[in-house]
């Protein structure tokens, strides 16, 4: 059983307009969604979560309620329901955030409930990866495909699933991190607090942390003339190494390595028909699906190296807000949520 939600396929035509929200640990962003897939009324703030649950679930109900008013003023359809992807581990059944390293402070939130009160219209949480694979395999660059799965390497690095026609949660939820399996056994720790995870290597954060590292040790030139100027991130860092700092460019081939570890052991596993790569990090690095796909030739079976093919997200920044229309559409009608929202 691939999950309470989805044990049928999920093929139903989404044919309601919604309302749908991305939490993120950096930014918060609400629009509503049409069933031609057009994003409209957009809003996005700051999450700052350094001011507390409280203070981010007021700003994600007030974009919310804002983005309602906005498509009411436009003569839009008015949304059936509200769909909210966000970090995990979450529980998708009670919509609540269970405990996500990416927001500090969020354990056991029950954020659906907290939303649909203040809006007005019954809210769905899911984790925000898994509203991507929706997006693409439903609509995008896995349309048409049994097996699927999304990879988004931005500050963090996360998965979605689609098996055999049907996506996959798991009996917690918790399917699909991805991020969060081991490729190297002695290496850095993770923000969950265990070691040698992808995300500890592959992701922003991880980027970030080594740029830091080479420039206390004073081993990366061109990365310290331009953080005289901006914070170390992983844009700073790549910047560096396109500039030419080798140390730099070391950090980023192995973070590639580690995403590409991580990807060779999914097709093994897996056997998927496509991999599709998103996130800030995942779209913007050019040299990113050739490093993965030489690791995945490197490392995993040849039948499966040679069936499974690279794509890039279709929808960018939008994937998890087109993501969650069927979504939303379909757990409107599914007893296993309708039970828990009435």
């Amino acid at each position: 059983m691939l999950g309470r939600y989805n044990e049928r396929p999920v093929d139903e035509v989404a044919d309601q307009s919604i309302l749908a929200i991305d939490l993120g640990g950096t930014q918060i962003r609400a629009a509503h969604v049409s069933p031609d897939l057009t994003v409209s009324c957009r809003r996005a703030l700051e999450t700052h979560d350094e001011e507390g649950v409280e203070a981010v679930i007021d700003r994600i109900c007030a974009a919310a309620r804002a983005v309602r008013e906005d498509a009411q003023r436009a003569g839009l359809a008015d949304p059936v329901g509200i769909g909210i992807s966000s970090p995990g581990p979450l529980d998708p059944w009670r919509g609540v955030i269970l405990a996500t390293p990416n927001l500090a402070g969020w354990v056991n939130i029950p954020l659906a409930a907290r939303v649909e009160e203040a809006v007005g219209l019954p809210a769905y949480l899911e984790r925000d990866t898994n509203a991507a694979v929706m997006g693409e395999w439903r609509y995008g660059a896995a349309k048409g495909a049994d097996d699927v799965i999304y990879v988004t390497i931005s500050t963090g690095v996360g998965g979605g699933l689609v098996l055999d026609g049907r996506p996959l949660i798991g009996k917690d939820g918790t399917a699909g991190e991805i991020g969060h399996m081991t490729v190297d056994i002695d290496g850095p720790l993770c923000g969950d607090g265990q070691p040698g995870h992808a995300e500890a290597i592959g992701s922003g954060r991880a980027i970030a942390r080594e740029g830091r590292a080479l420039l206390k040790r004073g081993e990366a030139p061109g990365l310290a003339a331009l953080a005289a100027d901006a914070e170390v991130d992983a844009e700073l860092v790549a910047r560096a190494a396109d500039a030419g700092d080798a140390a730099c460019q070391r950090v980023l081939d192995s973070a590639w390595v580690a995403i590409g570890a991580m990807c060779a052991s999914l097709v093994n596993a897996l056997n998927p028909e496509v991999i599709v790569l998103g996130g800030s990090i995942g779209c913007n690095r050019p040299e990113l699906p050739s490093a993965i796909r030489a690791e995945i030739d490197r490392r995993a079976f040849p039948a499966p190296a040679q069936r499974v093919r690279l794509e890039m997200t279709q929808f960018a920044g939008d994937v998890s807000l087109i993501g969650l229309l069927p979504i939303v559409n379909e757990r409107m009608t599914d007893p296993s949520y309708a039970k828990e929202h009435a």
